[in-house]
């Protein structure tokens, strides 16, 4: 069986194909993988740089965690309001 039959079989992704998947740069996965946000799993011997292994469930629940549902108040204006709240605005 091909590589890519395994990979379709367990549902796991390198960090290359979860790039392409996600639509975002090799460097930002890899960034999630290392600040622990995105759950991963490392295979190699002990010692040595290995590989990196993601579940596309993982991927696909840490990247619902980025979606914005309500929209606040412009940014600015929420800040202006915080920082000159001692001032009366007309």
């Amino acid at each position: 069986m091909a590589m890519d039959g395994i990979t379709e079989v367990l549902a796991v992704l390198s960090v290359k194909e979860a790039a392409k998947y996600a639509c975002v740069s090799e460097a930002l996965v890899r960034g999630w993988l290392r600040e622990g946000g995105l759950p991963h799993f490392r295979l190699g011997a002990k010692g040595r740089r290995g590989h990196y292994r993601i579940a596309r469930e993982d991927l696909d629940n840490f990247l619902a965690s980025f979606r914005v549902t309500k929209t606040g108040p412009e940014p600015v204006k929420a800040l202006a309001r915080q920082v000159l709240s001692h001032l009366k605005i007309s």
